[in-house]
């Protein structure tokens, strides 16, 4: 019977350090920077809107700025912004301003053969 207590005493204390699960939340656009590096002076909205997507905000009071707005919420809790503004005169791009997302790294990565599936490969 104590040895019982004691074994429930250890496995309730264990479950104490367990965190919960926060999925990652990605808002906005994922604007990288292949796709920044893409524009050109000169280009109307419909081709940035090609390339880039629509924008998040279009301001009523700055008609000739777009904004790309991504926000990423971790596991973690931490967040991580980035904000790309681009600027028309008419309808001509002009500047812009900010930067794109790093590439986003692949998401899977064969493995090494390993020193056995080397050697039964030749058997």
């Amino acid at each position: 019977m104590r040895i019982t207590l004691i074994l429930f005493t250890l496995f309730l204390a264990s479950c104490s350090y367990l965190h919960e699960y926060r999925m990652p939340i990605q808002q906005g656009n994922y604007v990288t920077q292949e796709k920044v590096d893409s524009l050109s002076d000169g280009m109307t909205r419909s081709q940035v809107q090609s390339i880039l997507g629509t924008p998040l905000v279009k301001d009523p009071f700055h008609a000739n700025r777009w904004d790309y707005v991504y926000y990423m919420n971790d596991e973690k809790g931490s967040v991580k912004e980035n904000r790309l503004s681009v600027y028309f005169d008419g309808d001509s791009l002009t500047k812009v301003v900010g930067k794109g997302m790093p590439k986003a790294p692949s998401i899977y990565t064969p493995p090494e053969p390993g020193f056995f599936s080397r050697l039964f490969k030749w058997l």
